[in-house]
């Protein structure tokens, strides 16, 4: 009964019937005229490059409205891209124009006459018709149902990647990125496997959108990006930079070449930083994405002749997590850190595997 209760609230309060019971037939054709602007505004902007606020609304009426703040008029949606900074309100004009805020307008000054839509990464979706919020059907597929976020699945892909892959170096290209079998240091300059590692990964796992996966792609004619992902027919673009932590060298004679802190770490997100400005300059209305992807292997009481160590100390910085710059963190475009924590192989025993 109380699903049937349920079913029936559903039915009534869903944003359609809300429509058809305020507005009337207006109402149905503005609506008919706003959900394809609404996926059109989509396409060109990323659930995941709203970090505040993300709004929409289409005049049922149109009508000469004062607003609190002048907005930017553009006419297509590929220019939104080039407005959000992780908070855009967007009015989708009847001409097939956009006006453009770039901050959240009270829902007061915007509702009357309006379907308005809005996102928040806090509360989801919502719709408003004529300043009466309108139920959003759940789905068990998707928790956002207006638009598709490639960059989320991008996340997942790498979140699985660190946990299931480099972790325990399950993936044979990592895998030969270490000095010995006890995974205690990296061979010399171990980025072009960690890189490789990575790519391969991405190549097998990330499948919808038809996703394009190159390595060391150039932004300008001196700094290569270590992974660049983009997808057919959109015009989202992530950006991938690898770091490594911990010590580096080689056997035969056991020496060690390098040795990088967690500073190391926060150097990637500068650089990260500067490379998303620098794809701005030269694709201003990609919706940019960009992901620092951390090899931390950093050991404690490790010398150059080590080839195996205690739980403690190859555990010694498990939880040691590095504390990044907070104004980066907070961009819009800048994901938050993949770190990989490679562990040690504590049943390898002291014999090196390689040479």
């Amino acid at each position: 009964m109380k699903d049937l209760e349920r079913l029936a609230e559903m039915a009534q309060n869903h944003y359609f019937a809300v429509i058809a019971r305020d507005l009337g037939g207006p109402g149905a054709k503005a609506l008919r005229q706003f959900l394809p602007r609404l996926k059109e505004v989509h396409n060109a902007i990323d659930y995941e490059s709203i970090s505040e606020s993300l709004t929409v609304f289409f005049q049922t009426a149109p009508e000469s409205r004062a607003y609190p703040v002048d907005p930017y008029l553009i006419d297509e949606a590929s220019e939104l891209s080039l407005h959000n900074a992780g908070t855009i309100t967007i009015e989708a004009l009847p001409d097939g124009s956009y006006k453009v805020w770039k901050e959240i307008l009270p829902l007061d000054s915007i509702a009357d006459g309006s379907i308005v839509y809005r996102y928040e990464p806090s509360s989801g979706e919502r719709i408003w018709v004529d300043g009466v919020e309108g139920e959003i059907p759940e789905s068990m597929a998707y928790t956002r149902i207006f638009g598709l976020s490639r960059f989320r699945d991008l996340a997942h892909c790498l979140h699985h990647y660190a946990v299931k892959l480099a972790r325990s170096s399950e993936c044979r290209v990592l895998a030969s990125a270490w000095r010995e079998e006890g995974r205690v240091m990296w061979v010399s300059k171990p980025e072009e496997i960690m890189r490789f590692s990575l790519y391969q990964h991405l190549k097998s796992s990330l499948r919808d959108g038809n996703p394009d996966i190159t390595q060391e792609t150039p932004v300008d004619d001196r700094n290569p990006v270590d992974i660049t992902v983009k997808w057919a027919d959109s015009n989202r673009i992530v950006v991938i930079e690898i770091k490594w932590l911990g010590k580096s060298g080689s056997l035969n004679p056991s020496k060690m070449t390098k040795e990088w802190s967690e500073q190391r770490a926060r150097d990637g997100l500068v650089q990260l930083a500067d490379y998303l400005d620098r794809t701005r300059d030269r694709a201003g209305t990609y919706d940019r994405r960009g992901f620092l992807v951390v090899f931390d292997a950093r050991r404690a009481m490790v010398k150059a002749e080590t080839l195996e160590v205690t739980r403690e100390h190859g555990m010694h910085f498990q939880d040691a997590h590095i504390e990044f710059q907070p104004e980066l963190l907070a961009r819009h475009d800048i994901a938050d850190p993949v770190r990989c924590f490679c562990e040690p192989n504590f049943s390898a025993g002291s014999s090196p595997s390689r040479r």
